[in-house]
């Protein structure tokens, strides 16, 4: 592996250039503000903001410090009402995994705030520890995602495919991250690149550290080995009997512990155009389980694209005469849909 050994004079320019830059261009957000200052709401902001647009995580944010204002608060939350302000913002093993936490921390009345001791709670990886350590307590700890990969990729010409690409990263992070205000300079990495260096078409000409950066001016998107999502298909049942609908609490790790509908597995679609009649078949199989024999039509469809495949959900509607009861599933008024943690 090529080893990095960036001079002193580039140390103190890079950082000086980005956290001047920084003075001038930070943006404003709520988890910035003094009062958010404190580890609970930095540590809610960090998970939101795992894999999700800033301005999307924003109203969510604010919404679910506006129920919780702390920690303690927080402490008398259920994992239904968590998921319940979670509801939109997907990946919903994060909002598991914040009560899962939250939990030890009460039994443990908190804990002390270090890497090490952050990475044994549920859904804090490395990043989101480094974060939180720099950002509460200014740690000199390097603070690296997909952002600042995007910046030190480009700073310094990397080959993403390159098999010890991570490791040079890494490295060039840890020499770069200045021993004091940490804290900014993380941040400044997160502003430069949503604001600068962007993934498409970054404005080069008024990047702080575009004279230390190899590719300045003439970046070039780099092919990567990504394949195409893959693609399935299920049936969604829609099954009502007058006010009523049928829900369960599914326990799916995709949308584990959310309300729906009842669905079926999905299936990848194949090459074939057999799948219409798979369709046909598993809506067969699912009512004679439950022991409906209704007659069905599917002319309605909804397409959903998760992060590692693409969904093409066929909805089926049925209207029942006279109520019964499911092993599987529950009756719940629409009115009351609203208070359940809707997938």
């Amino acid at each position: 592996m090529k080893e990095y050994h960036i001079s002193e004079k580039y140390k103190r320019d890079w950082q000086k250039n980005i956290l001047s830059w920084y003075d001038l261009n930070a943006r404003s957000l709520p988890w910035r503000e003094l009062k958010s200052q404190n580890f609970y709401r930095i540590w809610i902001s960090e998970v939101m903001l795992q894999q999700t647009m800033v301005k999307t995580v924003i109203p969510y944010y604010k919404k679910f410090i506006k129920k919780w204002p702390s920690i303690d608060y927080f402490y008398k939350a259920t994992l239904e009402e968590i998921l319940l302000i979670w509801q939109g913002l997907g990946y919903y093993q994060r909002a598991k995994n914040l009560y899962l936490a939250k939990e030890i921390l009460r039994k443990n009345e908190l804990i002390e705030i270090n890497i090490e001791n952050l990475m044994n709670l549920p859904g804090i990886g490395e990043y989101v520890a480094s974060a939180i350590c720099a950002i509460l307590k200014d740690e000199n700890c390097a603070v690296v995602d997909g952002n600042i990969k995007r910046i030190l990729s480009r700073a310094f010409d990397l080959n993403k495919n390159e098999k010890l690409y991570k490791k040079k990263v890494v490295n060039l992070a840890t020499q770069l991250t200045p021993l004091i205000n940490n804290k900014n300079y993380c941040q400044s990495l997160m502003d430069l690149a949503n604001k600068v260096c962007l993934p498409k078409n970054p404005d080069c000409t008024v990047c702080p550290v575009g004279s230390l950066c190899l590719s300045s001016g003439k970046v070039v998107q780099q092919k990567t080995n990504n394949q195409e999502k893959v693609k399935k298909f299920g049936l969604i049942f829609i099954v009502k009997y007058k006010d009523f609908f049928l829900i369960e609490k599914t326990k799916d790790k995709l949308l584990e512990n959310l309300y729906c509908f009842p669905l079926t597995d999905f299936t990848e679609f194949t090459n074939s155009n057999t799948y219409e009649i798979k369709i046909t078949d598993i809506a067969t199989k699912w009512l004679t389980n439950n022991g409906l024999d209704n007659a069905f039509t599917i002319n309605k469809s909804i397409n959903h694209t998760f992060s590692h495949f693409r969904l093409n959900l066929f909805i089926i509607e049925l209207k029942l005469k006279n109520i019964r009861n499911f092993k599987k599933y529950e009756w719940i008024r629409k009115k009351d849909l609203k208070n359940k943690p809707i997938s």
